[in-house]
């Protein structure tokens, strides 16, 4: 009687894991059948739902934060200005440029992975970019930061700083720039998109956004990014590179710049001295 109990436990047991499993299975396929629409409309949702319950505390809690570490957020939400990495990334670029048309030691497709994922960087950087900063402005969100407004309160079409609140342009930039970063460097893909998600999240504990523009501009830029990935690989274009390599292109783009430069201003010096010569030979004859 006891090992026929026995029985009649594991049997239930399985079944229930069987059930459970099914359960999972079907719930992974509705998900999965579910329209580009029907994930707008639940994001819309969540954002909607984070405004009502989140926005106005979050932004009373930034308000009662200590001066300090106001000041240290203020640095890392530079992670999110959208200068510096597509400066950066631009330098870089020229770099490989100059580094691939002379003899190198770099494997050609090394270079080529590098250029690839700076395109990737500058391209997620300026089109999420663009979009958030024309949507914001179109949409006209008052940020927490004018006056004491309301959590929805807009001027639609206004094209003004303190009205141009949803999305955040720092937080899309931070996760473009984070995911970007992490697809190139997925060595270090853990720390870029850390960095990225508190950079982002920095604009709300400071005061100059809501967190719901946080967390559409999150979700922006990382569309972005996640898109025009794969539609580069579509073209075979590949990602993965190293960080050392980086560098190692930057220091010989420099020596090469500087050795041509250096070329070209000895150049000029010799033929303006040759000049001056001739015109004082002249003279004296």
């Amino acid at each position: 009687m006891k090992h026929a109990g026995s029985q009649d436990a594991l049997l239930a047991r399985l079944n229930a894991e069987a059930t459970g499993l099914s359960s999972r299975r079907r719930l992974a396929a509705v998900v999965r059948r579910q329209s580009n629409l029907s994930w707008l409309g639940t994001f819309a949702c969540a954002i909607l739902l984070v405004a009502v319950v989140a926005d106005a505390p979050v932004r009373d809690l930034a308000r009662s934060l200590d001066p300090s570490v106001v000041a240290v957020l203020r640095v890392v939400t530079q992670f999110g200005n959208s200068a510096w990495p597509l400066g950066i990334s631009l330098l870089l670029l020229g770099a490989v440029t100059v580094v691939a048309r002379q003899s190198n030691p770099f494997p050609p497709d090394a270079l080529q992975n590098l250029r690839s994922a700076l395109i990737l960087v500058i391209g997620s950087v300026a089109i999420s970019g663009t979009i958030a900063s024309l949507t914001k402005n179109m949409i006209g969100r008052a940020r927490p930061s004018t006056g004491d407004p309301q959590v929805f309160e807009f001027a639609f079409m206004s094209f003004r700083a303190s009205w141009a609140a949803f999305p955040s342009g720092h937080a899309t930039t931070a996760i473009a720039f984070a995911v970007a970063l992490a697809i190139a460097f997925p060595k270090q893909a853990i720390a870029w998109l850390s960095i990225g998600l508190i950079a982002a999240l920095s604009r709300a504990f400071i005061g100059v956004h809501w967190l719901s523009d946080c967390l559409a501009g999150m979700a922006l830029g990382a569309l972005v990014s996640l898109a025009l990935r794969q539609g580069m690989e579509r073209h075979g274009h590949a990602f993965q590179t190293e960080l050392t390599l980086s560098a190692k292109v930057l220091v010989k783009g420099g020596i090469i710049c500087l050795s041509q430069a250096w070329l070209v201003v000895t150049s000029v010096v010799r033929q303006a001295n040759v000049s001056v010569r001739r015109q004082l030979l002249s003279r004296k004859s």
